[in-house]
């Protein structure tokens, strides 16, 4: 950034700023007494001891001197301008950059006023002020009022610097629209769309100004359609930046969560337009992984859902399958769970109690699996198999909701004739907040308990 290399100004690059800020004022001493930009005899004096301390690199003692002539120099002098120039030069090149502004800032208003300084001298002045007012609204240590005066401070400066310079270079573009972007999101809450408008304006413009333009503009076209929502150019954008840029691991992640947006948005109101983001979301993990991106457990997880949704059952539960026994996607009781369900949505209820035979011997504490399993054999009529099922579901535990275990174990316990463990089961949902709002059971109480009435009646008759 332009920034960065600014305050990193080397020595000799500000050592030859500073030369020519001495040469000029004294190149520009004339016969013509009435000349503005002519300097005084007592500051000449002065510089003419200053030129070994510069060639020297004392700053320090290139400051103490002009530090020195300020309260003998006329406060709207000629003299005054040039002093404070160098003073802020100086300031800047020892490191002081919050000090740096205000002299400089003195120097440019006298210069402006009086037709001091020629057009070029005063573009530096612009630029130097742009830097340090923005270094000093991205600095945490200053109150977040101040930050804000600051980054509207180095706006300012830099659109003018970008107005008034014969040429604008793509650096300073970038600068300009970097500024704008940060100042149209410092309340995150609610961008200013106003600012994040001119960002783009500037951004184009800088993309103009290189016949190939740097990464940075692209990223700061696609920040700003980010805060923007415009997921459709977003995507465009982020398509060209992992064409252009498929080492760069960030793009990947991106351009998946805008397709999963525009997938996600369209749900109810466009099915069309959601299922063409569906596809192009798998696509962009596929192209990703072969990449080297986009391979963690979640992104591999995400990819097999995708596949769920655009109703690819068979093809999603074997990637499932696969990954969890690889251990691309993670192997937990939830996965396993899920991979069972795939497996009955796909009609493959022998594949679904394999996988889920499977997890069990990965997880033998589940009661979770085991309550899968137990429906898996009830839907196929196997009610013995199931009630065995639903049995171990409940004594292992670590279910998600116990009341549902103790209600299959009441229906295939009577449908079994074991009445005995029905109706403990029965006892034990009635003792939970859902088993007490359950109308059906009841009325399965007392049929079981009929029932054991009936036949105890008829022992007792024999």
């Amino acid at each position: 950034m332009v920034i960065g290399s600014l305050l990193k100004t080397g020595t000799h690059a500000l050592r030859f700023a500073l030369l020519l800020a001495l040469a000029a004022p004294i190149a520009g001493i004339s016969a013509e007494e009435k000349n503005p930009r002519n300097l005084s005899d007592k500051t000449v004096e002065a510089f003419t001891k200053i030129r070994p301390l510069n060639e020297s690199k004392n700053f320090a003692g290139m400051l103490a001197l002009l530090d020195a002539l300020i309260p003998t120099t006329p406060p709207t002098s000629y003299d005054m301008a040039v002093v404070q120039d160098m003073r802020g030069k100086l300031m800047f090149s020892l490191e002081r950059y919050s000090e740096a502004i205000g002299p400089l800032s003195t120097a440019l208003k006298l210069a402006d006023s009086n037709d001091y300084f020629e057009p070029a001298q005063k573009l530096t002045m612009l630029q130097m002020l742009a830097t340090l007012h923005y270094q000093e609204g991205t600095n945490a240590k200053v109150p977040a009022a101040q930050q804000k005066t600051n980054i509207a401070a180095a706006i300012a400066y830099l659109k003018r610097w970008l107005s008034e310079s014969p040429k604008v270079t793509p650096e300073s573009s970038m600068l300009y629209a970097s500024m704008l972007y940060n100042q149209a999101i410092a309340n995150p809450e609610k961008p200013d769309k106003d600012l994040l408008k001119q960002m783009r304006t500037e951004v184009e413009r800088g993309l103009l100004l290189s016949i190939a333009p740097k990464e940075g503009f692209y990223t700061l076209l696609l920040a700003g359609l980010q805060q923007e929502q415009d997921y459709v150019r977003g995507a465009e954008l982020l398509e060209f930046l992992v064409r252009n840029f498929p080492e760069k691991k960030d793009y990947w992640p991106t351009l998946l969560s805008f397709y999963l947006n525009m997938m996600n948005v369209n749900l109810e109101t466009n099915p069309r337009v959601s299922r063409i983001n569906n596809i192009r979301a798998i696509n962009t993990i596929e192209r990703g992984q072969k990449l080297g991106n986009l391979n963690s457990p979640k992104d591999n997880y995400n990819l097999v859902t995708l596949y769920i949704n655009a109703g690819q059952f068979g093809q999603a539960t074997q990637m499932l399958h696969a990954g969890l026994k690889s251990g691309s996607i993670e192997s937990d009781v939830k996965n396993w769970n899920i991979l069972g369900s795939y497996y009955l949505q796909a009609d493959q209820q022998d594949k679904a109690i394999s996988a889920i035979e499977e997890a069990i011997k990965l997880f033998p504490q589940s009661g979770q699996l085991e309550l899968l399993l137990g429906q898996i054999y009830r839907d196929q009529g196997k009610t013995r198999e199931a009630f065995n099922h639903f049995q171990s579901a409940v004594k292992k535990g670590n279910l998600d909701k116990i009341e549902t275990a103790y209600q299959l174990i009441a229906y295939a316990g009577y449908e079994l004739e074991e009445y005995d463990a029905a109706l403990k089961a029965i006892s034990s949902v009635e003792q939970t907040p859902e088993g007490r709002k359950d109308t059906q059971l009841p009325h399965l109480k007392r049929a079981i308990e009929n029932t054991v009435k009936e036949r105890e009646s008829r022992k007792s008759r024999k």
